[in-house]
């Protein structure tokens, strides 16, 4: 894997352990949020079977320039945004979406990926709360690097 930012990997971006619904997440609200700010969005509130029924949100959306995001939503546990297979240059954009324009405050995102969690690893590394797209990215690939080196 390297450390470029191309790697296609699941980013999980989620409220701070200590407030863990401190979003307020709505999973129907953030369905019709991602409507209204991306240009076109399916989505779905689910049932899921693993965990007593406990409901998540699957959605997909896709931007103007042709970035697509595959993910799921969920209340459970914490307040917790799941992008699927993308790159840490894919996911700044929505993230700034989130972190911006949906979040009730900008210093709420806690994120990890998908090799962090493979590894082992549960440190909550904590999105900037201000900073444009390429910080947002290269906070991403940062995060990377250290699990791969790890």
């Amino acid at each position: 894997m390297t450390h470029d930012g191309d790697d296609r990997t699941t980013f999980l971006f989620y409220a701070p352990e200590r407030e863990p619904h401190a979003w307020g997440l709505d999973l129907a609200g953030l369905g019709e949020a991602l409507r209204e700010s991306f240009s076109e969005v399916r989505y779905k509130v689910r049932q899921d079977r693993t965990h007593q029924g406990e409901p998540y949100l699957s959605f997909w959306a896709g931007t103007d320039d042709g970035t697509e995001y595959d993910g799921t939503a969920t209340v459970h546990g914490r307040d917790c945004v799941m992008l699927s297979d993308t790159t840490a240059g894919e996911a700044a954009p929505f993230l700034l979406w989130l972190r911006d324009t949906y979040l009730p405050a900008p210093d709420l995102v806690r994120f990890s990926s998908e090799p962090a969690v493979e590894r082992g690893i549960e440190t909550d590394w904590r999105l900037p709360a201000d900073g444009d797209m390429a910080r947002v990215a290269d906070e991403l690939r940062r995060h990377l690097s250290v699990v791969e080196g790890a």
